[in-house]
């Protein structure tokens, strides 16, 4: 079978175009067409598939949606989900119709992908060895092999990487588009990563053609200028395998998540009562206060835990059996501290209850054994916990068992 002609390699504007059908074949439910020329770009390069519609040329009436399309050794498949609601056979003229939104953002953001590698290259002999373009986010992996001066990046190289990007945008330099059958024929031209394929060649280069740095082979489909890109935003960059990732955005989502952290802003300079050069001050101030303050809780509540961990021993030395204490402004875990305050040997059994959780915590000597108490008898008042034979937990779904279980261990002990 012949190859498919690539409209969108020559047309990249190009959003409507008429095709012969040249085969279909059933894979499952789905339905895959081959025409003998396309407008839909095929998934590769780390780019996603087009996707749009087959429709009638004389009535306009949609055949068919497209769910994927692929391409093998030149042939370019386009597959479509569930049955077909239009008869389609061999030989047939159909219409195809772009979803332009979708291919305009992946140029977008395509392009913006060789225009900061060719910063990175540029500033730094960055190369980038890996691309992966994500519904939220691109990351590109850029090994520092060309230039022996830069070995790590650091946070004001990726800023400078990320202003000399956008001035490539703002310049609103030429993108050029250019095929050669064989890599002979690429001979001689400046290229930022060496050819790793022979034949079929497509040369995308950003700027001047003779800067190795903007020139690079690729598949994928990219505005004319890079005015249309709009925005580069980098997000964050990590070590990776021995290279860095880049991980950033261009284009429509680049602006939202410019936007949102917008939002973000103003609603923390609100909270803050602050304009955005002092927020950071103020959140700092705002934090030391903070911390200021959960020192001195901390102070105050080893104090009340010491003075009730007291009173408690003191109890349990008149010779009180079992120690029964509720603290309606204790937390479960407080209640566990309070009880590693109790160093002197226990002569009973000590019960503290955290009514806010339903949870009563138990410790003694090891004698009674508290775990084995919360597992033989708690869950008869559909309580769970356990513990060891010094201290344990029980947690009640109501007040209601927790009392019940507490007028048990009265009786048992």
């Amino acid at each position: 079978m012949e190859k498919t002609r690539k409209l969108y390699q020559d047309q990249v504007y190009a959003t409507e175009c008429d095709s012969r059908i040249l085969a279909l074949e059933e894979v499952g439910e789905a339905t895959s067409v081959i025409l003998d020329q396309t407008i839909f770009f095929a998934e590769g390069g780390g780019q996603p598939c087009d996707l749009g519609d087959f429709v009638c040329p004389q009535t306009g009436a949609v055949l068919a949606s497209l769910s994927h399309v692929t391409e093998n050794e030149g042939i370019v498949s386009h597959q479509i989900a569930g049955p077909l609601t239009h008869k389609l056979s061999v030989g047939d003229m159909i219409s195809s119709r772009l979803d332009w939104p979708r291919r305009f953002l992946n140029m977008q953001r395509h392009c913006g992908e060789h225009i900061l590698s060719a910063a990175f290259y540029e500033l730094f002999g960055g190369v980038n060895r890996g691309f992966h373009m994500g519904e939220d986010y691109m990351t590109i992996d850029i090994a520092l092999e060309e230039n022996p001066d830069f070995t790590e990046f650091t946070d004001e190289m990726i800023a400078s990487a990320e202003l000399r990007a956008n001035k490539m945008i703002w310049d609103n330099l030429a993108v050029s588009v250019r095929h050669y059958n064989t890599k002979e024929e690429t001979e001689g031209i400046p290229m930022r990563k060496a050819l790793a394929i022979e034949e079929d060649i497509t040369l995308v280069c950003v700027g001047d053609e003779n800067n190795a740095a903007g020139c690079v082979a690729c598949c994928g489909t990219h505005p004319k200028q890079t005015g249309a890109v709009g925005l580069i935003k980098i997000y964050r960059y990590d070590s990776y395998k021995g290279m860095t990732r880049i991980t950033f955005d261009a284009g429509q989502p680049a602006f939202q998540r410019f936007c949102e952290g917008e939002e973000i802003l103003k609603t923390l300079c609100r909270r803050n009562s602050a304009e955005a050069s002092t927020l950071l001050e103020k959140i700092s101030i705002s934090e030391q206060k903070s911390k200021d303050i959960r020192q001195e809780l901390y102070a105050l509540k080893k104090t009340y835990l010491e003075e009730h961990a007291a009173e408690i021993e003191a109890a349990l030395s008149s010779g009180e059996k079992i120690v029964l204490r509720e603290y309606s402004v204790l937390k479960i875990d407080d209640l566990t501290g309070l009880g590693r305050l109790l160093t002197k040997p226990l002569r009973g059994l000590v019960l503290l209850i955290s009514p806010t959780e339903n949870t009563l915590y138990l410790q003694s000597n090891g004698t009674p054994d508290c775990g084995k108490i919360v597992r033989d008898n708690a869950a008869v008042w559909r309580g769970k916990g356990g513990g060891k034979s010094d201290n344990a937990r029980a947690i009640f779904p109501a007040r209601q068992e927790l009392d019940c279980f507490v007028d048990y261990l009265f009786k048992a002990y």
